[in-house]
């Protein structure tokens, strides 16, 4: 190396020197200005929900809305009775700040043969305080079989609004970790729906045609990765209507995890169902799963103003085979389940 060249590199490690100097003042101010701000959303967060603890407020932020869910326990789609649903559950981020928070959900269920179900369910909810949450559910169905009659060619559809639901939220806990909620499902739908003068089999109805209702207990586990919710539900599925079509009541245990990455929240569940009895269409007996295991895998992404998830239910079931069995006893047989997508969009206007 010569002096010209060594003079050269001694002169550029002086102008860095220099130069760092310089630009010290004003990289330190941006970072105090990013500080200061930072410090000031928080204070500005605290000062808008005064009531709640600290770790109530970081949990909340955390975690707004959730556990908003669309349960498809005990029918391919709301309003319909068959199949073995596995429930699709918001897990992560969800959107807040709005008068009312407004939750739409699309699937599609995949029947056997070639027949499918779509539904939109429209859900809007409102926190009456910290610990109470109102809402209300609207689905509409679209319900579509290939050739349903034997001997008829003709492929059939119906379509319209399901049974609504009514459902009522009370939060438990320091941090809101426990939540019941009741729900009222009222007989919105129609159960009279005839083809060529024949009615329609109960799956293929829009609604029983009798008030339904049931409870739901969620517990969550917040962890430094995500969150674990576990829980479980009863539901009275209305009964017997007074043309014989009967849907027999179910219970379920499951437990969803998420994982917190970034925006996303990537999400995996199971679904054990049980069903107290066989669902009837006019007074026959139906060939349906008494018990069911569904899985359930999901994808959240979220904003503060909008909330989108993509979920896939795959349910396997145990199936009677005949109505019944010499001795009253069901034979059962396994088998995969009607299985589910659907796309749910959360907002919370105004």
């Amino acid at each position: 190396m010569n002096k010209k060249t060594s003079g050269s590199i001694a002169a550029w490690i002086v102008a860095g020197a220099l130069g760092a100097a310089a630009l010290y003042p004003f990289l330190a101010g941006q970072l105090a200005r990013y500080r200061n701000a930072e410090t000031l959303a928080r204070v500005q967060l605290q000062t808008r929900t005064p009531a709640l603890t600290p770790a109530l407020s970081l949990r909340v932020h955390r975690l707004e809305g959730l556990l908003a869910s669309w349960e498809t326990i005990g029918g391919c789609g709301a309003g319909t009775s068959t199949g073995a649903g596995g429930g699709i559950k918001w897990i992560g981020h969800s959107t807040s700040g709005g008068f009312f928070q407004l939750q739409e959900l699309a699937t599609y269920t995949r029947i056997k043969g070639g027949d499918y179900i779509l539904s939109l369910n429209n859900q809007i909810t409102k926190d009456l305080s910290e610990k109470w949450n109102f809402g209300v559910s609207v689905p509409i169905l679209y319900k579509y079989y290939h050739s349903p009659f034997f001997g008829i060619p003709d492929d059939i559809s119906n379509s319209g609004p399901g049974d609504m639901s009514l459902f009522l939220v009370r939060r438990f806990g320091e941090i809101n970790d426990t939540a019941v909620t009741a729900t009222l499902g009222l007989p919105t739908g129609t159960h009279l729906a005839q083809f060529k003068g024949t009615y329609l089999s109960q799956e293929k109805q829009l609604g029983l045609g009798k008030l339904t209702g049931g409870v739901t207990l969620d517990h969550t586990l917040d962890e430094i990765w995500g969150t674990i919710v576990l829980g479980g539900s009863f539901s009275y599925r209305g009964g017997k209507n007074e043309i014989g079509d009967y849907r027999a009541p179910v219970a379920n245990i499951y437990a969803y995890s998420g994982y917190f990455v970034g925006p996303f929240v990537p999400a995996l569940g199971l679904t054990w169902n049980r069903f107290f009895g066989v669902d009837r269409d006019l007074g026959v007996d139906q060939q349906e799963s008494l018990f069911t295991v569904a899985g359930t895998a999901s994808l959240e992404w979220s904003t503060d103003s909008i909330a989108i998830l993509a979920a896939v239910s795959l349910p396997y079931g145990w199936d009677v085979e005949g109505a019944q069995a010499e001795g009253g006893l069901n034979l059962l047989r396994p088998g995969l389940q009607p299985w589910t997508a659907g796309l749910g969009v959360t907002v919370s206007p105004f």
